[in-house]
């Protein structure tokens, strides 16, 4: 059965429902699966100072927050795997419906609000895993955690999960947790990344993850932090918030625009700067949209939505050469 008949069929039902059942069946029935979809076996490594992946295009946050479907994703052949975003304690977001397909412009809106079933959940699922794939662990606050009190959760996730990543995400620009993008604030940012790095003994990369919806003008203020805080780099971008479509933060072909003005941007700021690394994300769906960051000085990036709407081919489909 192709994937697109597949697609046509679960498409009838509630995004969020088919996104659960097709992840347990990921991480259920992974042996009879990797026979229906082969990896994608053609491993270009991309090395920096910070990363080491096995291929240019990683999986995004956001896919299997829980970490329990790895060893199939780890199959597909993505050069990363970024799991979360895990919370310290087991919570379960906001209310549903709360994941909406938008098809004709290929993209999603969801306001999910960070459900987890806690930081304990994921690590023993971590304890299991023999990654091939580097391993991302994108990680926030409890949706009930003060943001005065934000810091406590990034350092105590900092201290669990460092053993188990190749690469740490603090994610404080998600527009779907009441007043997290506050965190993006000089002080508050000043604080979680202090915090974070008291805990961290085996110095694995920590990234921030941010908002499309900040002033561009504003970025090189946010990178100085960052570099003075001995940041390896960032994630660009988080989804984004369209007002007209509803409530929840948008990612597909919709954010592409806004997403591409902050790459760029980062890109730029970052040409010259050594051991910082951007990771590309949002609107990244074809080969032109790799190939025209790379000339902007572009490594790394991250897929999501694209995956949702292309499945397991999405990997050879941004493969240049497959044209």
């Amino acid at each position: 059965m192709s994937f697109d008949l597949i697609k046509k069929i679960l498409f009838k039902f509630d995004a969020e429902k088919v996104h659960d059942f097709t992840l347990n069946q990921f991480a259920s029935n992974p042996f009879y699966l990797k026979k229906l979809f082969p990896s994608f076996k053609d491993h270009q490594y991309v090395r920096s100072s910070n990363l080491a992946w096995r291929n240019k295009v990683g999986l995004a946050a956001g896919f299997d927050k829980n970490a329990i479907a790895l060893e199939f994703l780890d199959h597909l052949g993505f050069g990363a795997i970024e799991i979360g975003t895990v919370t310290p304690r087991a919570q379960l977001g906001n209310a549903k419906p709360r994941v909406f397909r938008h098809p004709k412009e290929l993209s999603l809106r969801n306001y999910l609000g960070f459900p987890c079933k806690g930081a304990d959940f994921v690590e023993s699922n971590l304890k299991l895993y023999k990654p091939k794939a580097c391993l991302g662990i994108n990680i926030g606050k409890n949706k009930d955690t003060p943001l005065a009190h934000a810091h406590a959760d990034y350092s105590n996730l900092v201290k669990k999960f460092e053993k188990y990543a190749d690469y740490l995400v603090v994610n404080v620009s998600s527009p779907n947790t009441k007043d997290l993008r506050k965190l993006q604030d000089v002080s508050f940012m000043s604080e979680i990344l202090d915090e974070v790095n008291k805990v961290r003994v085996l110095n694995k990369p920590i990234f921030v993850k941010i908002s499309p919806d900040e002033e561009l003008s504003d970025l090189e203020s946010f990178l100085k932090l960052l570099i003075d805080k001995n940041i390896q780099g960032i994630i660009a971008t988080n989804t984004t918030i369209r007002e007209d479509w509803g409530r929840g933060g948008v990612s597909g072909e919709a954010l592409k625009e806004k997403a591409r003005l902050v790459q760029e941007r980062l890109l730029e700021l970052t040409y010259y700067v050594d051991n910082f690394d951007i990771i590309c994300a949002g609107g990244i769906s074809t080969k032109n949209d790799i190939s025209d960051l790379e000339k902007k000085g572009a490594s790394f990036f991250q897929v999501y939505t694209s995956f949702i709407y292309q499945g397991p081919q999405v990997l050879n489909n941004l493969d240049r050469k497959n044209s």
